[in-house]
């Protein structure tokens, strides 16, 4: 059965208006941004990912159009476990990372 998915590009800098991170479910699933004349676009889940993954196109809509349609793929592909797993293990590594350093 396939998911209904309902993204939000939110730019990841306040003053830089062509690189956007790309929220589902209060998660940071990808981004996109500008790459010369086109729009690069990618998911950047922490676990293997296929190739149409990533992609570029000719505007922002359209990038963010075809990483929606992309994450849908990864998640009819996808066990909730699976993802879940994923998130822990990211967290885990963010949080010893920021242990290491110094002053933090």
């Amino acid at each position: 059965m396939k998911k209904s998915v309902s993204l939000k590009a939110k730019l990841r800098w306040p003053d830089v208006k062509d690189h956007y991170v790309v929220v589902h479910e209060r998660r940071v699933i990808g981004n996109v941004y500008r790459s010369g004349e086109r729009w690069s676009w990618a998911i950047s889940v922490p676990m293997g990912l296929p190739d149409w993954s990533a992609g570029q196109a000719p505007s922002l809509h359209e990038g963010v159009t075809a990483l929606a349609q992309a994450w849908t793929g990864i998640l009819n592909a996808t066990s909730a476990e699976r993802l879940q797993r994923a998130w822990d293990l990211e967290r885990a590594a963010l949080t010893r990372t920021s242990r290491a350093e110094p002053g933090v």
